[in-house]
């Protein structure tokens, strides 16, 4: 079944600019110089952030008027000249005209107004643009990360008052396009953010309802994750019967090679004198256009609930309640109750990033194709971005675009029928998460819904249950945003569909991406047993009109009832899932801290969710931000997902995911940066890779083989990516080794620095660098994977080993002599041809500002590089320079931004955000900071850091904390500075704890992994390896009786912690009261683990018993 598409709007220029609008004259896509000159496309059930808008004042709020788009009454038609709006309400008529330069890229909004009432009118005008210039394909990648590398500039002009240009930092092919957007009379506020124009926890009825339409703008600048332009024009004065007229330009550019400044004022006086900027006549008859249809989206106000009180929460929520967070007025904000996390609308109203859930069906640990992954939010989003299989490609439902509420029709919504007519189910009254499904609870007026998302394993399927709790039955409307035809339903038609009795089919369409990939794929969305189907049909459902509006949007309505359900069935691929090797909820079953030490319990009830979090970013890598996932990062699933296996005593999963390493690397050696792991997408790769990337398979091996013993694995043949050879795995060791030992600087072992090194924002800006420049912390790698590699072999009496080990010897050597400079590291060593050498971050550095770097300190502690003293000193330096009150941080100082333009490094001296790696506390090199802690023994300050990098009850240890979901992985710390202006002046003020501290992306990391290892294998201290278990727990002196439940692949074991005064060092082992001997393994700066022999521990423990320890 299908429909032709809803009636778009298309203006075009001799110039190249390219117009789509909705029939209500809300902009979909603007088009030219190759770019999206737009960010977001509106919907005929949607706005997009484009628009004019006109505001009534005097009043206590303004009456705000929308020129454009489904919720203003004007009608709109085009012609040859451009587009045209017209429209009348209490007394004021207005005409709006876009015309595009016939010989620029440049465009003029121009509105006419008439005062046609008795009173005298006080007005201005808002005009909004979210700027993309950037590639169609790399803006619907992810638009925060667009917005990270765009930068805004106010301009202050005599006559026209602030201009706001934009300038895209990321070359595109090589240029930089740059906007420009003014008023045609005097701007006299702006905006440049979405945040300034919704604000947060923004979930308004309307587009008229958003903060900056009722409040004004700002006029400040802030660089942030939803790059919008605004501005508000001076207000003007219209007696009745006075006309009067005002309008906006707006100017594009190839290209800006330089940053923005005063020198682009210029541009203001080429636009404002092109013919265009006049306002054109108006036509002697304007043409007769038939009402736009209306969208329940846009027409049905948000369910109003009620905010429940503490004796409602329990009964909905029963349980005793943990790390409960509560306001001012002592309202609940968020919980955890069991396996639970319980959130309010008062904790919602609060934080930056709205709370969401991603689930993911299967209880495998190794990839899936057939296993489905939804992300859900609280904002009433109850499945979103639905996929089989890859979980960036094999789409069926829409994706949240937008954390600021701003879209209504994204992913699977529901309507209820009530008294007044329908209602979106929208902000809940309460809100819980598990790691398997989420609940919401809307208290109405009418009554009580309960509404429950989860997953099923065998066969994959994911859930979908409603039920009227209290109350008189209510139909229901479920809307699915279907995008299985391509552009996440930006550019499709209505899908193909069936119905079979109460099951929805929908499937593949020939032509499309995912219908050449599974030409007989479908998905099933079924309801269940007992559920009275009305309707299934296309989008008309949806319309006032009844009729159908070609939109891909599917409607199930069904009848009056006190209950209802859905499962939704992925057909794209029918494989058996792999076998179950399903995780207990968590490794850390129970614990008993001792009085007055709560990071313990912290750490129990955060593992499950990041246990969850490592599994998402293993075997459904995406996030809750980084949406446009799917495969695996070289070197992160060579960390995280390693890490956590191996602390879980899980080897065979481990196997699995090297073989699957291996067999992706380049028959030179060398690996991408990323690269897909299903066979039907292993051409889908990066075509190059970091300096440091050769190393992490070859580091995650060593450890694997230490853990398993299973050298096997190396005369295990696998194949290359294409070549169509296969060799032994220890052969393509052999072919990495050869690149690491030809890719170093001239005369030297030290690694040459390629495309860059851990921190992606640090790639270098000039070519020439990466053949002289030397990152420190990539040697650090280097000499860790020979010792590990070293290791495992000798292990197997395996003769490289000697080699590895002579040359790990060398490598530290050459680290010692030319790293490190005035007894302190370098994070760089550049060394030009014919030149002294540089040492960069560093106190000699002259070129950047940054004289301290935490990579190649921390890593050097960890690898046993320094000695005892010089560990002190580099501990101390980090302490003094590089640590803020959220942890540690990557350098003392930020890189200079001058603008945009690069000379040094890329994304550091593009990026306009102040966030993720660019705000330098990043919370993977944290923990990698707590490791290299609690190898130094250092008992305090690694429990601290610990607790730095969990979410639980944050704002108790860390009071610049802003409040944000406590049940998730965050990828950095963000400092809220409006810009990297701010930054660079102020970043002394985070130290003093006077700037909030926000949490950045969620979920997609390889941190959540290391994390949970971290707990057990240095906090708790239990480590398996093939011939032995090590015992070396690191806490402080007051966990002294803490008591753990740890269940550790077969084995249940009850530990007592028994703490002296150092914290580590572990005197004494016993298992059921009888002592075991161990040996104590070597340490470079304290006293060793304790090594119990395999066969020793098996029969003290058999499969579990109690076990103590006993720390120095």
């Amino acid at each position: 079944m299908s429909a032709p598409l809803c009636t778009d709007l298309r203006v075009t220029s001799p110039a190249g600019l390219d117009f789509l609008f909705t029939a209500h004259g809300s902009l979909r896509r603007l088009q030219a110089l190759g770019l999206s000159v737009n960010q977001h496309a509106a919907s005929v059930h949607d706005a997009s952030p484009h628009g004019l808008w006109l505001r009534r004042l005097g009043g206590e709020t303004p009456d705000v008027i929308p020129l454009l788009g489904p919720h203003s009454v004007s009608s709109v038609h085009v012609d040859a000249l451009g587009l045209h709006a017209q429209g009348r309400q209490d007394g004021l008529d207005w005409r709006v005209h876009l015309v595009p330069s016939a010989s620029d890229t440049a465009w003029f909004w121009h509105v006419e107004l008439h005062n046609d009432g008795p009173q005298t009118l006080q007005l201005d005008a808002l005009h909004a643009l979210d700027p993309g210039l950037a590639p169609w394909g790399a803006v619907r990648t992810n638009e925060y990360y667009v917005s990270h590398y765009l930068d805004h500039q106010p301009l202050q002009h005599s006559r026209h008052g602030t201009v706001l240009a934009t300038r895209q930092n990321l070359a595109v092919e090589g240029r930089h396009p740059w906007l420009l957007l003014g008023s045609l009379r005097r701007s006299v506020a702006w905006a440049t953010d979405g945040l300034q124009w919704w604000g947060r926890g923004a979930h308004g009825d309307a587009d008229d309802d958003a903060m900056a339409l009722r409040q004004g703008l700002p006029a400040q600048r802030l660089q942030h994750e939803h790059a919008l332009l605004a501005l508000q024009d001076e207000a003007l004065t219209l007696p009745p019967g006075a006309r009067a007229q005002l309008g906006f330009f707006a100017l594009l550019l190839a290209d800006h090679p330089a940053a923005s400044g005063p020198a682009d004022l210029a541009w203001v006086e080429t636009v404002t004198a092109m013919a265009e900027a006049h306002c054109p006549p108006a036509p002697p008859a304007w043409p007769a256009t038939a009402a736009a249809p209306r969208s329940l989206f846009s027409s049905a106000p948000a369910l109003a609930c009620q905010s429940p009180d503490d004796a409602t929460l329990q009964a909905w929520v029963p349980g005793e309640r943990r790390h409960e967070e509560r306001d001012a007025e002592g309202r609940l904000l968020s919980a955890f109750v069991g396996p639970q996390h319980l959130v309010t609308p008062a904790k919602a109203r609060q934080v930056l990033r709205p709370h969401g859930h991603l689930l993911r069906s299967g209880d495998a640990l190794e990839p899936d194709e057939s296993a489905l992954t939804s992300t859900c939010w609280m904002g009433g989003v109850f499945h979103s971005m639905v996929t089989q299989g890859h979980v960036g490609i094999n789409r069926w439902l829409g994706t949240v675009r937008g954390y600021l509420g701003q879209f209504r029709s994204q992913g699977l919504r529901l309507f209820v029928e009530t008294a007044g007519g329908w209602r979106l189910l929208d902000q809940p009254s309460a809100f819980a998460m598990t790691p398997d499904s989420a609940q919401w609870w809307y208290r109405h007026d009418g009554g009580l819904i309960e509404v429950r998302a989860g997953l099923q394993h065998r066969p994959h399927a994911l859930t979908l249950d409603w039920r009227v709790a209290e109350g008189a039955p209510l139909r229901v409307l479920l809307a699915l945003q279907v995008a299985i035809d391509g552009d996440d339903c930006v550019d499709a038609t209505t899908p193909r569909w069936a119905r079979d009795g109460n099951a929805l089919h929908v499937f593949t369409r020939p032509g499309t991406p995912l219908g050449e990939r599974f030409p007989q794929g479908r998905f099933t969305l079924r309801a269940t047993p007992g559920a009275v189907l009305e309707a299934i049909d296309d989008d008309r459902l949806l319309f006032n009109s009844g009729r159908p509006q070609g939109t891909p949007w599917l409607a199930l309505r069904c009848a009056p009832a006190r209950a209802g359900g859905c499962t939704l069935h992925g057909g794209l691929v029918e494989v058996a899932p792999p076998a179950a090797a399903a995780l207990p909820p968590s490794p850390l079953a129970d614990v008993s801290a001792p009085p007055g030490q709560d990071l313990p319990q912290r750490l129990a009830t955060i593992l499950p969710w990041f246990q969850h979090n490592a599994l998402v970013h293993f075997l459904a890598p995406r996030g809750l931000e980084q949406f446009s996932g799917g495969g695996w990062g070289t070197r992160d699933v060579c960390q995280g997902p390693v890490e956590l296996l191996l602390a879980l005593q899980r080897t065979a999963p481990v196997r699995d995911l090297l073989r699957q390493v291996f067999s992706a690397q380049d028959r030179s050696g060398d690996w991408p940066q990323w690269f897909m792991f299903f066979a039907r997408e292993r051409e889908i790769r990066a075509g190059d890779s970091h300096g440091d990337i050769v190393y992490w398979p070859l580091l995650a091996l060593g450890q694997y083989l230490i853990a398993s013993g299973d050298h096997a694995l190396l005369d295990e043949p696998l194949p290359y990516h294409q070549d169509g050879i296969t060799e032994t795995l220890w052969q393509h060791v052999q072919r990495a080794l050869a690149i690491t030992e030809a890719r170093v600087l001239p005369g030297t072992l030290l690694a040459a620095y390629g495309h860059g090194d851990w921190n992606d924002a640090l790639q270098p800006a000039d070519p020439a660098l990466r053949e002289h420049l030397c990152s420190s912390w990539t040697v650090t790698l280097h000499h860790q994977v020979l010792t590990t590699l070293s290791r495992a072999l000798r292990q197997a009496d395996r003769p490289e080993a000697a080699a590895l080990a002579e040359r790990a010897q060398a490598v530290r050597e050459q680290f010692r002599q030319q790293l490190i400079a005035d007894g302190q590291i370098a994070g760089y060593l550049l060394r030009p041809p014919g030149q002294p050498p540089e040492w960069l971050l560093h106190p000699r550095d002259a070129r950047t500002g940054v004289r301290h770097s935490l990579l190649p300190m921390m890593h050097a502690i960890l690898n046993d590089l320094l000695t005892p003293e010089e560990a002190r000193h580099h501990v101390a330096l980090i302490r003094q320079h590089l640590m803020g009150p959220d942890g540690a941080r990557l350098f003392d100082a930020p890189l200079p931004y001058r603008g945009g333009p690069q000379t040094l490094f890329q994304r550091a001296e593009s990026s306009s955000y102040f966030g993720r790696e660019i705000g330098l506390m990043y919370t993977h090199a944290h923990l990698r900071w707590a490791e290299a802690l609690a190898h130094l023994g250092e008992a305090e300050a690694f429990a601290e850091a610990l607790g730095l990098a969990t979410p639980v009850a944050l704002q108790q240890r860390l009071a610049s904390a802003a409040p944000r979901q406590a049940n998730c992985y965050y990828s950095s710390s963000d400092a809220l500075f409006s810009d990297r202006y701010q930054a660079q002046d102020h970043y002394e003020r985070i130290a003093r704890g006077e700037v909030p501290l926000e949490g950045g992306w969620r979920v997609y990391s390889s941190g959540a992994g290391i994390a949970l290892s971290l707990v057990i294998r240095q906090f708790l201290g239990i480590r398996l390896e093939h011939d032995a278990v090590v015992i070396d727990p690191v806490m402080p002196a007051a966990m002294d009786g803490l008591e753990v439940t740890l269940v550790l692949g077969p084995q249940t074991l009850t530990v007592r912690y028994r703490v002296g005064a150092a914290g580590a060092g572990v005197h004494g082992v016993s298992v059921e009261g009888r002592p075991i001997g161990f040996t104590r393994r070597r340490h470079a700066y304290r006293s060793g683990a304790a090594v119990i022999a395999r066969p020793d521990w098996e029969a003290a423990t058999g499969g579990g018993g109690s076990v103590q320890v006993v720390l120095g």
